[in-house]
This record gives C-alpha cells, sequence and structure tokens, in this order.
C-alpha cells in the first residue's frame, strides 16, 4: 500500500513538472528569437493542442501574428492579433492593437494604422510606444501634403494620377489627422536623438 502511494505521489509530482503548453512555447520563443519565425509557428500550434483555456489560446494567437509578420504574411497576422483582442487582458488587447498598427503600416495601410494606435491608446493613454507611431504618421501625413503643395502647379497635368495613387495608398483623411492630434495633444512623444521611431518594433506577451 505505501508503495502504491509513493508511486501515485511520484506520478503527480512529474505530471505538474512537465508541462509540454509551457514546454512548446518557450520553444517557440526561442525559434522567434532565433529569427526562425517558421518553426516558431510550428511550436505555437503544438502547443494549443495541449490546452483547452480560451486566455492561454489568445496569448498564443498574440505570438502567432508575431511570427506571421516576421513571414511578412501581414494578412493572416492581423488576423491573429485581432482575434487575441477579444481576450480580457487590457495588456494583451493595447500591445496586439499596436502591433496590428505596425503591420498596417507595413501594407502602408496608415488610416488603418492610426485607427489601431488610436485605439491602444484608448485602454492605455500613456501608452509611449503608440504616441511615438501616431507621431510619425501624422509627420508622415503633413510631409505628404508639403510635397504635393509644392508639386501642384509644376505637375498640374498629373493630377488625375496623383489622385488615384492617394487612393491606392489610403492616406489618413482630414477627420483621422483630427484625431490624432486630438490623442496627442496632452502628452505628445518627441522622439530622442538616436533612438527611432520604433514602428518596426513589434511587442511581445511573454
Amino acid at each position: 500500500m505505501k508503495k502504491i502511494l509513493i508511486i501515485a505521489l511520484l506520478a503527480l509530482t512529474l505530471s505538474a513538472w512537465m508541462d509540454p503548453f509551457k514546454d512548446e512555447v518557450e520553444k517557440g520563443n526561442k525559434s522567434y528569437a532565433d529569427n526562425n519565425p517558421a518553426k516558431a509557428l510550428e511550436h505555437y500550434k503544438e502547443a494549443e493542442k495541449h490546452t483547452s483555456s480560451n486566455k492561454k489560446k489568445e496569448m498564443l494567437n498574440f505570438n502567432k501574428g508575431d511570427a506571421h509578420y516576421k513571414l511578412e504574411d501581414y494578412d493572416q497576422a492581423i488576423e491573429k492579433f485581432r482575434d487575441s483582442i477579444s481576450s480580457g487582458d487590457a495588456d494583451i488587447q493595447k500591445k496586439a492593437l499596436f502591433n496590428m498598427g505596425n503591420t498596417y503600416i507595413k501594407q502602408k495601410k496608415y488610416k488603418e494604422a492610426a485607427d489601431s494606435f488610436i485605439k491602444a491608446l484608448e485602454i492605455d493613454p500613456n501608452y509611449e510606444k503608440a504616441k511615438k507611431n501616431l507621431e510619425y504618421l501624422l509627420k508622415k501625413q503633413e510631409n505628404k501634403e508639403q510635397n504635393n503643395n509644392s508639386n501642384s502647379d509644376s505637375n498640374s497635368s498629373n493630377n488625375n494620377k496623383n489622385e488615384d495613387q492617394k487612393k491606392s495608398e489610403k492616406n489618413l483623411n482630414d477627420d483621422q489627422v483630427k484625431n490624432l492630434l486630438e490623442s496627442m495633444k496632452n502628452k505628445p512623444v518627441r522622439q530622442q536623438k538616436g533612438k527611432g521611431n520604433g514602428k518596426r518594433t513589434l511587442e511581445k506577451y511573454w
């Protein structure tokens, strides 16, 4: 009887120590850090098989989004980040929105990117990275408007072509610019010399 009890205790200890979900996530994170997002994605998918927790699945969707981003599969990245937003965890939500914004920048969908950063700031008004990226978008918009104004006289014959190009690039509209200004007017973030704008930096959940 004593021997059976010892074996049972050992089995419980071993099952508690072994966590295939955690192991696969750690392997995935290591592969991601080693710049092998395809392998990371395999581990994240394997980890999902070892959990029924919606919370953990949402966390996995976040990491899958990062891996798809690295693979330049931006549509899938956005889908996974969007799935992770359904989490009730504000930290996951704001970081997923931030990463969605970065992904939209890669696709040159600047309006959608700005929307994502603004939503992240609605969750956390002091989210510095989102503020910096909004300033990047706003500056990009201002520079484009200045270039368009300076070229309007000399390139009047190309007006129709420029209008088509504007539509295809999905730039920010006037209302969007106003929203950007409103979001940043209380605590604007100015980039420090040598720090860059951070627009290519993804957030990681763990």
